[in-house]
């Protein structure tokens, strides 16, 4: 980069972070890269996060919320506090290589037409151990820009695999064009629309560098989220809308079969855990719902195990529920795995986000 280096903004939302809050931030002050302003945004915090924010005097700018907001609605607050050129939303509970912001931005630097970047994670437990990292689809790689056709496509095959929340760097004039985050529709998965919202107006890019260490297994707002979950994942939700206004000329027919492969998974999921839950009646509609064809029309899901589950769930659903079978399904693991090397719980595959009450 040639003349004066642009501002970045740097958001972290929190929550209750006093465990990994302190370790976050020491990571983000140490970016190489300047000029930076660091903005916490506690999110009505009822533990020690306010007097660790303290301590960082003028360090860091800081906003305390009135009451809880969530993540998103959170982070819409620092964004509109923000000054600089370039916005990154990291999290409270991860871990920032020195040289994530330097990268980030001359990605951006280099691509003007891009308005957002992310990079690859490396996934650790909370004692920091390493538990496996993130595999990018071929269709991602090369760290070139991405456009809304190949953004779509690349999803429709992976779900959410690649752009990893925590990670991204955001033009603010794009911030400005598509508005903020719809916290209030999407809760949690927010960002995903926020994505697509962003390739439908720019290409944006993924860095094929490990700089995040994304931190899993401590109760976050993704496990959470896919913690014995009944409903439709939010991400179909969200695909469905972009398929139905733009999307689906774009798209190519293995992408559709995944896509729908993945909605079968997610039903056979929902399933299970509406049969440990005691919701016998749920688990029967949800499984009246499913069509089998799904689950064998692509290589995106492991067919063979999910279609053992389906047999098994077409059996249990009309038989008395049993309680060792139920814990059975609790633990047990049915879907794709995830495109990380490294043995994690599946709900890891989708962005998870830091400093949310749970949903």
């Amino acid at each position: 980069m040639s003349g004066e280096s642009p501002l970045v903004s740097i958001v972290v939302p929190v929550y209750d972070g006093e465990r990994y809050l302190r370790a976050s931030l020491d990571s983000i002050l140490a970016q190489g890269y300047r000029p930076t302003e660091v903005i916490v945004m506690d999110d009505a915090s009822t533990d020690s996060t306010p007097a660790l924010i303290a301590s960082y005097g003028d360090r860091v700018r800081s906003m305390r919320q009135a009451e809880n907001r969530g993540i998103y609605g959170n982070v819409n607050g620092g964004i509109a506090l923000a000054r600089g050129e370039y916005v990154a939303v990291y999290h409270a509970d991860d871990l920032y290589e020195p040289e994530i912001v330097e990268r980030e931005v001359a990605f951006l630097e280099a691509h003007p037409q891009a308005g957002a970047v992310f990079c690859k994670d490396v996934m650790i437990d909370p004692l920091d151990r390493e538990q496996g990292r993130l595999v990018l689809p071929p269709e991602v790689r090369a760290e070139r820009p991405l456009d809304y056709a190949q953004v779509l496509d690349a999803l429709l095959k992976y779900k959410n695999s690649f752009l990893v929340c925590p990670s991204a760097m955001v033009r603010a004039s794009i911030y400005r064009e598509v508005g903020p985050y719809r916290d209030a529709e999407f809760r949690n998965t927010a960002d995903l629309d926020m994505w697509l919202r962003i390739a439908r107006r720019s290409t944006i890019g993924v860095l094929d560098q490990y700089l995040l260490r994304y931190r899993f297994g401590h109760d976050n707002s993704a496990q959470r989220y896919h913690r014995l979950r009944t409903d439709a994942e939010r991400f179909f939700t969200i695909l469905d809308r972009y398929l139905n206004e733009d999307g689906r000329p774009l798209v190519t027919p293995d992408a559709v079969a995944a896509y729908e492969a993945h909605r079968g998974e997610d039903q056979l999921t929902r399933c299970a855990n509406a049969y440990v839950l005691g919701q016998r009646r749920a688990a029967r509609a949800i499984l009246d719902e499913l069509r089998v064809s799904r689950l064998a029309a692509s290589p995106a899901v492991q067919r063979g195990r999910l279609l053992v589950l389906y047999l098994l769930m077409t059996v249990l659903v009309r038989l008395p529920r049993s309680s060792s079978l139920a814990e059975l399904l609790r633990w047990r693991r049915w879907g794709t795995g995830s495109r990380r090397r490294g043995s994690m719980p599946p709900w890891a595959r989708a962005n998870g986000a830091s400093g949310e009450r749970p949903v």
